[in-house]
């Protein structure tokens, strides 16, 4: 006959690990604690540098057939001392790792949907393998602790539908309300944007590829990068911004304000700024007043969306296609000024920038060099209704070589209003 004892004993052994036996009571692991009401924090021991493949996954496997994953998982209905599988992806709510961890490997935490709060990626993580923290978490705060040596994010590590915020020691990405793109601030403190560093991919293309050490991996900002960004925001420290260092964040809109300490723009490094930024948007680009920018290097500016732009009063060399190229459409100037500071502006610098039929161009600087080509690709295009430019800019060109630079012009004159007729 079965005593009441004995009943209450087989019920809870029921419940037990596989590995658990009647001398040895059924209790939660060391790596996990117990929040109450069948909620637990997952806490890696201190020592751990490797996360094996799915050593953490609240589920057994994914996928099926010839592309099924199994795992060896450490928590299980019998590790939580749960009834379901359904409750296994619900019980964590906390994951806390620690701070000597290396390696993530491939879906190490996948499927722990409840994850809430902040998930610190320790500064010691170089890599984070696919799938690592898939189905993973709910607005969730990503913080990483040093992700200049996370090398690899592997596809779909982290499940970006799912985090809210994104921070690390030299950016932070925050939601925006679609949930499907960002707000990047770059922080306060950095004083130099590097080489291709909040690129929206880890290389450009074409036939010789240039790799860029990216901080803003594919893996974050989901399948589309380059359509992850909508504002970008710099700091105050700001005084050098490299070549591609923001380069092709194409729905950017909204005023890019450039801060009164940076002193050079590199080559490409705002390339495709807003290019695809939608019907009825605005890209300005704003410099800061008493802007120390003194030079933009050869197509920083080429292909944006911008709509408006004044130039800072200091600035002295402006390279190559710098504003080359932007796609306008419907969006038109009435009017242009080059500042007295200006010494150089290379070849094309301004091609194919858009102005109102009658706009004006303004030159005041009287030592300028004027590259070729400088706002039209042909001298028969009309640009500019009037040019006004200092007398000893006149007479270092004649009227062929004006309209090579700024097309068919139907009033030339002095700074002063004056009429000018251009040498033959």
């Amino acid at each position: 006959m079965l005593t009441l004892s004995a009943a209450v004993f087989l019920f809870h052994a029921c419940d037990m690990p596989e590995s658990a036996s009647p001398e040895s009571p059924w209790s939660l692991p060391p790596y996990i604690q117990d929040k109450g009401g069948s909620s637990f924090t997952l806490k890696i021991p201190e020592g751990v540098t490797i996360i094996e493949a799915g050593e953490y996954a609240a589920v057994p496997s994914i996928g099926s057939g010839a592309d099924k994953k199994t795992f060896n998982t450490k928590i299980t209905r019998q590790t939580l001392g749960l009834e379901t599988d359904a409750a296994v992806r619900t019980a964590v709510t906390t994951i806390i790792l620690p701070s000597t961890l290396a390696t993530i490997e491939e879906y190490a935490f996948y499927g722990h949907s409840a994850v809430k709060g902040t998930l610190i990626i320790p500064d010691k993580v170089q890599s984070i393998g696919a799938g690592a923290f898939g189905k993973t978490g709910t607005a969730l705060t990503l913080d990483l602790k040093n992700d200049s040596k996370l090398g690899t994010i592997g596809s779909g590590a982290f499940d970006i539908a799912n985090i809210e915020k994104i921070q690390a020691p030299r950016f932070t990405l925050t939601k925006n309300a679609d949930n499907t793109t960002y707000m990047l601030a770059v922080a306060e403190g950095v004083a130099t944007a590097a080489k291709g560093e909040f690129a929206s991919t880890e290389s450009t293309r074409g036939s010789t590829p240039i790799t860029l050490n990216t901080r803003l991996k594919g893996a974050l900002l989901g399948a589309e990068p380059q359509d992850a960004i909508t504002t970008i925001t710099l700091p105050s420290t700001l005084v050098t911004i490299e070549d591609y260092a923001f380069w092709e964040h194409e729905k950017v809109q909204g005023t890019l304000t450039i801060p009164k300490t940076v002193q050079s723009i590199g080559k490409y490094a705002f390339e495709s700024l807003g290019l695809d930024s939608g019907a009825g948007s605005l890209l300005v680009i704003a410099f800061a007043p008493d802007s120390q920018l003194t030079t933009i290097k050869a197509e920083a500016f080429v292909n944006t969306g911008i709509t408006s732009l004044t130039l800072p009063e200091k600035l002295e060399t402006i390279g190559t296609g710098a504003f080359a190229y932007p796609r306008l459409t419907d969006k038109k100037m009435s009017s242009f000024t080059i500042p007295a500071n200006i010494k150089n502006i290379g070849v094309a610098a301004f091609s194919r920038m858009r102005f109102s039929d009658s706009a004006t161009l303004t030159i005041q600087s009287p030592g300028v060099t004027l590259g070729d080509q400088l706002f039209v690709t042909s001298s028969t295009d009309t640009v500019f209704t009037t040019v006004k430019l200092p007398q000893v800019v006149y007479d270092r060109f004649t009227k062929a070589e004006l309209e090579s630079r700024f097309g068919q012009v139907t009033a030339y004159q002095h700074l002063d209003g004056r009429a000018h007729t251009p040498k033959p």
